[in-house]
């Protein structure tokens, strides 16, 4: 490498401004690259020439970061901005859907309610009326009435096999782009009863999120000591 190669590298240029400026630097890092390129080290001459130029190199290097700084600057606080406003403009429409949210799910766990209750009602109706026809079967068993027994007997299978599959359909409209699924949050929480670890999951101090993970695994059904959690409704609503 020639020592005019060098300090033509070296040399220090007063730049312009604005997109000049940035012309004047792309220019000059692409020579950069160029000279680079094509440099032979043979000798120890050099070999000290290039360390010089790499140290040039990393001069350039700054003066290409303060040359983007103050863009970059001004569009984080531009970006910033925006999405301070957006934010602004956000909120509203969160908090009416949170509201909205609220409200289906209120109309939705009183119609399940109502459901299971209905449910439960025909499922004791269904009960009673099996003993009735087995009360039925006995006293005509015990008539010597033994083809109405059998009959007695096997309306009373009958009933007690579809009170066990009774449902309740609920009659909550179906709209497209809104689901609600089963979630579970934590009431309570006494700290002195919950154990260190329950189904092989380390729970303590306790660890509310990995106590909502087995409630969910067991959809509900699962009892930890200390911990008292109940059944709601996590609704989605889609565009």
């Amino acid at each position: 490498m020639s020592k005019e190669v060098t300090e033509s590298v070296v040399a220090t240029v007063e730049l312009p401004q604005g997109a000049d400026k940035e012309a004047v630097i792309q220019e000059e890092v692409s020579l950069v690259e160029i000279q680079v390129k094509k440099m032979v080290i043979t000798n120890d001459t050099e070999y000290e020439q290039a360390a010089e130029l790499g140290k040039q190199i990393k001069k350039k290097a700054k003066v290409v970061t303060d040359f983007f700084e103050p863009m970059k600057t001004a569009a984080y606080l531009a970006h910033r901005t925006v999405c301070e406003r957006e934010k602004t403009m956000l909120k509203p429409l969160q908090d009416a859907e949170k509201i909205l949210k609220k409200s289906m799910t209120t109309y939705y766990q009183e119609q399940e309610r109502k459901r299971r209750e209905l449910e439960e009602k025909l499922r004791r109706e269904a009960e009673a009326e099996k003993e009735r026809k087995l009360n039925e079967a006995i006293a005509l068993e015990a008539a010597g009435k033994t083809e109405e027994a059998e009959a007695a007997m096997f309306d009373a299978q009958v009933t007690e096999s579809v009170a066990g599959k009774t449902k309740v359909v609920m009659s909550t409209p179906k709209v497209s782009g809104v689901s609600n699924s089963k979630d579970w949050e934590i009431e309570s929480i006494d700290r002195e009863k919950v154990p260190v670890d329950f189904a092989g999951i380390e729970i303590r101090p306790v660890d509310e999120k990995a106590v909502l993970r087995l409630i969910k695994a067991s959809k509900g059904t699962i009892k930890i000591p200390g911990i008292k959690y109940n059944e709601t409704v996590k609704m989605s609503i889609r565009r």
